[in-house]
């Protein structure tokens, strides 16, 4: 049963990030605003934090504890690049937060399908 909803999540996980995809290459062919992309994130980014407690409350797995304190690290070191960049650098906290969160997604993702298979395997 815990296999079935992991792989449910994984692939909920994967089509919400395609679309999001599809959304921003469909935006961004039209030259408009570039905050598409962030508008993407945000949604990609709240279905990863309910997928991951999905992932916590049926797995026990150091990935989870990676992805956990990755978090939180990328949040203080955006914080503190926000802190200490200048108006004029602002550019530079867009790039890190759009950086960091397609890295955290990817490896959302890949530790998903790793969880699969190791759950395959025992089983």
């Amino acid at each position: 049963m815990k296999l079935k909803v992991l792989k449910a999540e994984v692939i909920f996980q994967l089509m919400v990030s395609l679309i999001g995809l599809l959304y921003v290459t469909v935006d961004y062919s039209q030259k408009s605003a570039g905050m598409t992309f962030f508008i993407a994130l945000f949604y990609v980014g709240i279905s990863n934090l309910l997928g991951f407690l999905l992932r916590v409350s049926l797995f026990a797995s150091k990935f989870n504890r990676y992805y956990f304190f990755g978090v939180i690290l990328f949040f203080v070191i955006l914080y503190l690049v926000s802190i200490f960049t200048m108006d004029s650098r602002i550019d530079m906290v867009f790039y890190f937060m759009g950086i960091g969160g397609v890295l955290f997604n990817i490896y959302y993702l890949l530790y998903g399908f790793y969880l699969i298979k190791v759950t395959q395997k025992i089983k």
